[in-house]
């Protein structure tokens, strides 16, 4: 009978695990989206920041490269999912533009977005994380200062 009852145990702690999987989904975000959010729109403006491919003054110095990761809050919608995915990229966006302040750049180029090993170097989308209750946005790019 004790056999049995551990037998019961284990088998619904297993049928347990399985509703407690984690969430790690990815998704394309709307960078002109993010960008236009008001936390972004709050951001230091002195340091410059390009996306993928995108043209920029030609540089007088490259500093480094340095990544940033930042997490906001998964919601019950897809629009709070959304907020909270751009939430998470001003965030990581700002660490970034302290970085290239702080190092003495004037611009952040070539911005692109990671989640696990994949990297997206757009444009017009960053990758967002979607967990169960958290989002997270990596973004990368390299610090330089520009020409004049």
């Amino acid at each position: 009978m004790k056999h049995i009852a551990q037998i019961l145990i284990v088998g619904a702690l297993s049928l347990a695990s399985f509703s407690a999987m984690a969430r790690n989904d990815r998704s394309l975000q709307s960078l002109a989206d993010a960008m236009n959010s008001p936390q972004v729109a709050a951001l230091n403006r002195e340091v410059k920041v390009f996306f993928g491919n995108q043209r920029h003054p030609r540089v007088a110095q490259k500093i480094g490269e340095w990544s940033s990761q930042r997490r906001g809050s998964a919601g019950r919608t897809e629009a709070e999912t959304s907020g909270g995915c751009h939430y998470a990229f001003a965030e990581a966006l700002e660490q970034l533009i302290k970085r290239a302040a702080s190092e003495g750049g004037d611009a952040v180029i070539g911005i692109y977005s990671v989640h696990g090993d994949a990297p997206l170097k757009s444009t017009t989308q960053y990758l967002c994380g979607i967990g169960n209750v958290k989002t997270a946005v990596r973004l990368t790019g390299t610090v330089v200062r520009l020409g004049r």
